[in-house]
């Protein structure tokens, strides 16, 4: 909004996505440039104008800078933040989704797990804005042994004796219980098989994918660079 302004798309924990303009926030001169800046934690003070927010304070909290000296970890916090915009709602609390991308993008500066750190958030957002997948019974007999499907559709699990198909590994749902149902502050604290981190990052992706029913372009392009 000008030549030297921005507006800026922040996630509150009182007042979930709001937008504010932050005067010359672009010159290299001013007071608000290392708050404005992207992935930035800050401390905000506002006033309001006509229609729109003011920026009068930003001073940082945290930026993440380690962040910064990976491609990938760069393209995984854009992804993580398109999701977050998606989901995030005007007016509405969310202290625990902004607590989650703040540990997530504390994980990305401490560890190059990426797809762990991926897949954590993608299924653990999903729990923290009401789609908790229910996978502790099979949703067609209610038994709690032998669960072999899960469905990224309904978000349920199923067992052998009620389905023949089989896409999920035994360590791979006991991850997804792990994500789910520690407190925040556990949920990157566990270890697993190579093979049930590559299931749990397609799982925990098409999931979240599938539920939001739209795909992001930051997400294509940290699969391409991971891949080469």
């Amino acid at each position: 909004m000008g030549e030297g302004d921005k507006i800026l798309t922040i996630l509150t924990p009182e007042y979930g996505k709001i937008q504010a303009i932050a005067k010359g926030a672009r010159s290299y001169k001013s007071k608000f440039r290392s708050g404005c800046q992207l992935f930035s934690f800050t401390s905000f003070e506002f006033s309001k104008r006509k229609d729109w927010l003011s920026v009068t304070y930003a001073e940082p909290v945290e930026t993440f800078y380690d962040m910064r000296r990976s491609i990938e970890s760069i393209s995984l916090a854009a992804y993580f933040c398109d999701v977050l915009c998606e989901v995030a709602t005007d007016a509405q609390d969310a202290a625990d989704v902004l607590r989650l991308a703040l540990n997530t993008l504390f994980m990305l500066t401490k560890n190059d797990e990426y797809g762990k750190i991926k897949a954590v958030f993608e299924l653990r957002l999903m729990t923290e804005i009401g789609f908790r997948p229910a996978i502790d019974a099979c949703a067609v007999c209610g038994s709690e042994k032998d669960i072999c499907f899960f469905s990224v559709y309904e978000g349920t699990v199923l067992c052998k004796n009620c389905i023949e198909e089989k896409n999920i590994l035994k360590g791979t749902l006991l991850a997804m219980k792990h994500i789910i149902s520690n407190p925040q502050g556990k949920i990157f604290s566990f270890r697993a098989s190579s093979d049930v981190f590559f299931e749990l990052g397609s799982i925990c992706e098409n999931y979240l994918l599938t539920q939001i029913g739209r795909g992001f372009r930051s997400l294509g392009y940290y699969h391409e660079i991971s891949s080469n």
